[in-house]
């Protein structure tokens, strides 16, 4: 079974037009930059010929990374990010395309109203100088025809850090109705944070952890273009953290160990603005946690969070699509990936038998940087 369930969508193709601002021929940026390691600007625009929203990014040249949410009433991606000289950084052809083979952000995919980018993804991407830079998203219709004339609003979140060896992450773990009141539950979920807390370590990351009640269904039902089931959850947090809701199943199944809301996943609110994860299908068979069960609740935290960082499996279950990552082996059979890549954290599935599963914890200096990379990564 899978542990991590985000499918990269079929994809659109998309063509290079002309660029477009909003009517009034650029954005409008609504509130001022916020002060701090984590800054933080809301604006909008109106898409243009080609569908075509460019949201600029303000940078000084002393951050290391930024991210951009775009939010809509229709689908968005990301075609391209454009650096102060206006000279091309990346594109989506170069990733989502029947020539690519790896995965380097769910940005460039069409799968719900929001799309969200970080930047640079690896240690090894384009650094960031001081000047203009530019995220160039397109709006399609259900149909994927392009869409102008429509609303766009984005959040500009960036990060000034001098040491990217090290990090915290403000979790927001948001227990589903009634959850917390069970103490095997709390119990398990208190070993399963240790596990979690753990396995960061080794890439120089720490969890802060700060538990709420909320009245969400158990059975959790997770929809990327349906707005977030409940309030409380989708706007009671900050700008800075990342919400992870336990409840029970996630769309009625227990096959699925968990959800990410993206890769990566968002500061703020959107409709997929939370990691998912189900306790019941952790937990086995007979819905009791064992040790070793408990050990695998706080992996697949670990590993579906690793998600929202920005992380992809470093091989998919279908054995011919990989990360983009130096230092993880692209393999193409069952038992040479379970052998060279089984002891990874974003290790497709787990490695379980009927009685123990095998630990996975491991991260790659690559996979480490990724995390740290990560604009809420303070």
């Amino acid at each position: 079974m899978h542990r991590a369930l985000f499918a990269l969508p079929v994809l659109i193709a998309l063509t290079a037009c002309t660029s477009g601002g909003d009517k009034d021929g650029g954005p409008n940026v609504e509130t001022a930059m916020t002060e701090g390691p984590l800054t933080t600007q809301r604006g909008s625009i109106v898409t243009a010929q080609n569908g075509r929203a460019l949201v600029p990014i303000e940078l000084t040249g002393d951050e290391v990374s930024f991210m951009v949410t775009a939010k809509s009433d229709t689908y968005l991606s990301l075609e391209a990010i454009l650096d102060e000289n206006g000279e091309q950084v990346v594109n989506w052809k170069d990733w989502a395309s029947n020539k690519s083979t790896q995965s380097l952000t769910s940005a460039f995919y069409i799968y719900g109203y929001d799309s969200i980018v970080n930047w640079p993804v690896r240690d090894v991407d384009r650094a960031l100088n001081a000047g203009t830079w530019t995220a160039q998203f397109t709006a399609t219709d259900e149909n994927y025809r392009y869409v102008n004339d429509v609303l766009v609003d984005f959040v500009v979140q960036t990060k000034t850090d001098d040491n990217l060896d090290e990090g915290v992450v403000k979790v927001r773990l948001v227990w589903a109705e009634g959850l917390d009141n069970r103490n095997d539950l709390q119990q398990a979920v208190e070993g399963a944070l240790s596990r979690w807390s753990e396995v960061w370590a080794a890439a120089g990351l720490t969890i802060e952890v700060t538990e709420v009640s909320s009245d969400l269904d158990p059975e959790l039902t997770v929809d990327s273009v349906a707005p977030f089931p409940n309030d409380e959850v989708d706007y009671g947090g900050a700008d800075d953290d990342v919400t992870v809701v336990i409840g029970e199943t996630i769309n009625g199944t227990r096959g699925l160990f968990g959800q990410s809301g993206g890769i990566p996943g968002t500061l703020v609110s959107t409709a997929n603005a939370a990691v998912y994860i189900s306790w019941l299908t952790n937990a086995g068979r007979d819905g009791e946690f064992q040790e070793y069960e408990v050990l695998l609740l706080g992996e697949t935290m670990a590993h579906e969070v690793g998600h929202y960082l920005g992380l992809f499996h470093p091989v998919e279950a279908s054995y011919d699509y990989y990360d983009a990552l130096e230092d993880t082996v692209e393999c193409t059979s069952w038992s040479k990936c379970e052998s060279e890549l089984g002891e990874n954290l974003m290790f497709p599935y787990p490695l379980c038998s009927l009685s123990d599963c095998e630990p996975q914890g491991g991260l790659t200096g690559d996979q480490s940087a990724v995390m740290n990379l990560y604009t809420g990564a303070l």
